[in-house]
């Protein structure tokens, strides 16, 4: 059953998933990410490892990505945390429709060449919180589950070896729940 797992047990190794220095250019990060999505694992987030390749910084998901080459008012002020919003929505309708033709300029091709130049590092959302091989997948559920995360980084001796995503957590609980509850059963 599920209580019997732990992160070594269905865990991404960093090898087998995306991932980019922090000083590379944003339009490398859009390159990976497309030809990852159309490849056979689909992923939806890069990891934004530190020059050196060896500690994890943050990650860019598509929202990030879409962000950094978008109009300058959606740009991050600086690398956060997950949920938090670079523009203030209050008091606007609920409609905002009409405000999304405003948005056509901020992707024209020049604003694209320009944006692809900078580094993700200043895109990425940052990751405060890290699993160990030897942890139980209910840390992992708790931790995602408590704090909105897709991805968990898995450390092994202040170094990452790899993530854990939600959408693994899920595989692994539906087989167990498979196992007691069938097609069918009400």
């Amino acid at each position: 059953m599920i209580e019997n797992h732990q992160v070594k047990d269905i865990f991404v190794k960093i090898a087998d998933y995306p991932n980019i220095s922090a000083d590379a250019p944003i339009g490398n990060a859009f390159y990976m990410m497309h030809k990852d999505l159309e490849g056979q694992h689909k992923y939806r987030s890069i990891l934004v490892l530190d020059e050196a390749g060896e500690k994890l910084k943050g990650y860019l998901s598509i929202r990030d990505l879409i962000r950094a080459v978008g109009p300058n008012y959606l740009h991050k002020k600086q690398p956060n945390i997950k949920g938090n919003q670079p523009f203030n929505m209050e008091g606007l309708g609920q409609d905002l429709t009409a405000l999304s033709l405003l948005w056509q300029e901020g992707f024209s091709v020049e604003h694209l060449q320009d944006e692809a130049k900078k580094p993700v590092s200043e895109y990425m959302t940052l990751i405060e919180d890290q699993v160990s091989l030897d942890d139980p997948v209910s840390k992992c559920l708790y931790l995602m589950l408590v704090k909105d995360l897709l991805i968990l980084p898995v450390v092994e001796d202040d170094h990452v070896v790899g993530v854990i995503r939600l959408v693994d957590l899920f595989e692994c609980l539906a087989k167990n729940v498979e196992k007691v509850w069938g097609p069918g059963q009400e």
